[in-house]
């Protein structure tokens, strides 16, 4: 078994593969398709998100729960939390495509979306899947799964450019191919790991879903805040404006699935400990540090360099963009907390709770969008993802607090803080130069090390860490 430390470099190493991929197949794809048509693309997933969504039930948070409990029958677990998905997922997506033709969508959309329906089915099972590999801290092989699926969908793009059959449906294809062969290589992995068979068993179903309704409310309520900007956008505003939001959060997409890889590592460890607040707080002290440390110079350069960055994925025609992308640090900075506050409460057994918090950031968002949104457009959908996320994350550390007597020290904000200031004077200056700017924005890292911030034992823990009693 490879150590925490281990697992997050390689799926942060990983992270850096498939994040320049994906930034080279956005770059294609808005040159091919445009403003509006890129905001068609954008509209389908955006949609299809809010049936994912209900598909996952909570069952995958509940299955890294349930399989980390000391003594679970790992098994019975995993394949009947597995064989349910897939039955929703179908379910779901069926429904998805009847809904789709009472929305206001033109018509290449709405057959768009009928057949991004696999694509629903094939990224629901996938997603649970990913869990069986979180209690033996075996998520490299995730990761291996994720790059070979995207070079496969980096290829398929490539070949549409160039044939040019750039067009919206077959761009939608390639997702649910290459979203199919994912599946099938996350598939066979797991059966590596854990020899689980399917089966059907309704009695077991209705426990399942009992035991994760509000686990489910909830990321119904996230997916509102998270994602229902863009269908709101798309219903409210032409495509092109979608297409302009969607570039820059896209990259917001990308820079949050860290912190969310982090947490997966962590969450069976914060599991194992729910009854023992010492060794509980102590992981939590030391997700919330390493956080602390990875988030502040993230949304910093993002920042400085979102000129370039756009310029580079979205071309001359996502300009405005740029602004966007901006506002969004503001939410990449929250949303790494905002992991580590989700996480805990599920692992304390607080889901019910939480579910109140999510619903009251659903109901802000929502409103704020239907209000903003006809005037302001995607400056409006921007500034109320950084509102919501300011709110549920400060919410959920407040109700850490007062029902488990969990809290953050603000003092591990003071060293990333000052490096992240002189990260920022020495990167500003080369603000409009991609590669010199990045270049500059690595100087993070010693002078972290010069102020104490890091230190050779927090370095070599990269090289050395182990898990000893479950503790990361």
């Amino acid at each position: 078994m490879l150590p925490v430390s281990y697992n997050v470099a390689i799926i942060a190493f990983a992270r850096v593969v498939l994040g320049g991929i994906s930034l080279v197949i956005i770059g294609l794809m808005t040159r091919a398709l445009g403003a509006s048509g890129f905001g068609e693309y954008s509209t389908v997933f955006a949609y299809l998100a809010m049936f994912i969504t209900i598909a996952d039930m909570g069952l995958y948070s509940l299955l890294v729960r349930e399989v980390s409990r000391p003594n679970a029958d790992e098994k019975t677990i995993t394949g009947s939390l597995v064989t349910l998905r897939i039955i929703l997922a179908v379910g779901i997506a069926v429904v998805a495509c009847a809904a789709a033709y009472f929305f206001p969508y033109p018509r290449a959309v709405k057959l768009a979306i009928s057949v991004a329906a696999l694509y629903a089915v094939f990224s629901s099972i996938t997603q649970i899947l990913t869990g069986v590999f979180q209690k033996y801290l075996k998520t490299y092989f995730i990761s291996i799964a994720d790059v070979a699926a995207r070079l496969i969908q980096l290829g398929f793009v490539f070949l549409l450019v160039r044939t040019g059959n750039a067009t919206l449906m077959p761009f939608i294809w390639v997702m649910v191919v290459s979203e199919a062969i994912h599946m099938l290589i996350v598939f066979m992995f797991s059966r590596k790991i854990i020899r689980f068979n399917f089966n059907f068993n309704f009695d077991v179903f209705i426990k399942w879903v009992r035991v994760s309704f509000p686990i489910a409310v909830s990321l119904v309520f996230v997916y509102i805040y998270f994602k229902m900007d863009t269908v709101i956008l798309s219903l409210m505003k032409p495509a092109g404006d979608v297409g302009i939001y969607s570039v820059a959060y896209k990259i917001l997409e990308l820079v949050i699935f860290l912190p969310a890889v982090y947490m997966n590592l962590v969450m069976p460890v914060l599991s194992r400990h729910a009854a023992d607040k010492p060794e509980f707080m102590a992981n939590f002290s030391k997700a919330f540090r390493v956080l602390a440390i990875i988030s502040m110079p993230a949304a910093a350069y993002f920042y400085v360099l979102a000129n370039p960055i756009i310029a580079i994925i979205g071309g001359p025609g996502f300009s405005a963009s740029v602004g966007v992308l901006r506002i969004l640090t503001l939410a990449i900075f929250l949303i790494f907390f905002g992991n580590l506050g989700g996480n805990s409460l599920i692992a304390l057994n607080l889901q019910k709770k939480a579910m109140w918090i999510y619903a009251a950031g659903a109901v802000i968002n929502l409103a704020a969008n239907i209000i903003f949104i006809p005037r302001f457009s995607y400056v409006a959908a921007a500034w109320t993802t950084v509102a919501t996320e300011l709110f549920v994350t400060v919410a959920m550390f407040a109700l850490l607090k007062s029902s488990a007597d969990i809290r953050a020290s603000a003092g591990n904000f003071i060293r990333p803080l000052i490096a992240t200031c002189l990260m920022i004077l020495i990167v500003y200056p080369l603000r409009n130069n991609f590669i010199l700017g990045t270049l500059a924005a690595v100087s993070y890292l010693p002078i972290m090390y010069f102020i104490g911030g890091l230190t050779k034992k927090d370095l070599s823990e990269v090289f050395s860490a182990k898990i000893k009693n479950g503790a990361v």
